[in-house]
């Protein structure tokens, strides 16, 4: 049984997650607080595995509190919020917290919804508690970037060039993906392209978090956009992302981004999978693929199909994932060349790009 502590200043908050929980044997409610200075104090006396915790509260916000019950004990943390800032929202991730989850209006939520929010909130914190989980800190991200140029691989060898990158995530993915492209040559002479599962407005905001900090430039995909070396494109929250060729023979770019509104897909919008399937069709055995942290299946048929037209697939592993769900089916049904931690995949990519011909 799941233990859980709730931090809310709002008492109907408090009382509709309790009730939520309450109703699902999975989990135990050991504490609700009404500041961030109770849910620290909490924390102590209940030792919870799992933290609820709203950021804008009463004689400390959630950020704050975060960062001082990490210094004493390890809970996943959860970050509970209306707030649309992106600021805000990702100086959550680097805090501490795990994932960002958008208030929800619990008293209207259809019974499936239900089930989905305490299935997503279950998942985190059995991967948590099992060690399948990796914080962003200082320490982790110089770690990143220090990787020693002597580490070596089991792949086997590549005798081909490649011309893009694909990347694929749900939760836990927006840390992953800034350390992934932290470790990336400032000179990465690949584009890429992201697919990360997120909410409303969240993807332009994430583009701009991920350009501030790190080296790469991010930016929000649009339609007919000749995509750059070097360069890192998000798909939007709205549409699917995939690719054309490039028309042009006198240009270095050989694809331009094109937005997809057709349904969803694996019930996802924008789905990792449809972006591997339609560029696998376009780009074939140039692509690299890689699939990082995330729940459920979303990317193992794209893959499996990038692979069997001679594309390079890497998923990230069990230990540094927040949720081993995505990764995990990919690697069971086959579709990965290569599984490597986060720190490494960085500094695979950048061996793929340079010694494959670019």
């Amino acid at each position: 049984m799941i233990k859980v502590l709730i931090a809310d200043d709002s008492a109907v908050v408090r009382s509709m997650v309790s009730q939520v929980l309450s109703e699902d044997p999975r989990f135990q409610l050991v504490g609700a607080a009404e500041t961030g200075l109770k849910a620290v104090s909490l924390n102590k006396e209940t030792n919870p595995d799992l933290i609820i915790m709203d950021i804008t509260m009463p004689q400390m916000d959630g950020i704050e509190a975060t960062r001082e019950i990490l210094k004493t004990s390890n809970p996943a943390i959860i970050a509970f919020t209306t707030d649309d800032n992106s600021s805000t929202s990702y100086k959550c991730l680097e805090a501490g917290f795990i994932d960002i989850e958008h208030k929800p209006n619990l008293a209207t939520m259809s019974r499936q919804m239900v089930i989905k929010f305490c299935d997503k909130l279950f998942e985190i914190a059995v991967s948590y508690s099992n060690g399948h989980i990796h914080r962003f800190t200082p320490i982790q991200k110089k770690r990143t970037q220090e990787i020693k140029k002597t580490e070596t691989f089991s792949s086997k060898p590549l005798n081909r060039s490649f011309s893009l990158v694909l990347i694929g995530a749900s939760t836990g993915g927006p840390v992953a993906i800034q350390k992934l492209l932290s470790s990336l040559d400032p000179s990465f002479p690949l584009p890429i392209l992201i697919t990360q599962h997120i909410d409303g407005s969240f993807d332009q905001q994430l583009a701009k978090w991920l350009s501030t900090t790190t080296r790469i430039p991010v930016s929000t995909a649009q339609s007919g956009i000749q995509i750059e070396p070097g360069h890192a494109y998000i798909a939007p929250s709205t549409h699917h992302l995939k690719i054309r060729r490039h028309s042009s023979r006198n240009s270095d770019t050989k694809f331009v981004s094109m937005l997809d509104d057709s349904a969803e897909l694996n019930f996802l919008k924008p789905s990792v999978d449809k972006m591997f399937l339609e560029c696998a069709d376009v780009a074939g055995n140039e692509i690299i693929a890689v699939i990082l942290t995330g729940m459920g299946n979303d990317g193992t048929q794209g893959l499996l199909k990038i692979k069997s037209k001679g594309g390079y697939t890497i998923a990230q592993d069990r230990k540094t994932c927040v949720v081993f769900g995505m990764p995990k089916s990919a690697i069971e049904a086959g579709a990965i060349d290569e599984v490597l931690s986060l720190d490494q995949i960085g500094h695979r990519l950048n061996i793929l790009a340079k010694k494959q011909g670019h």
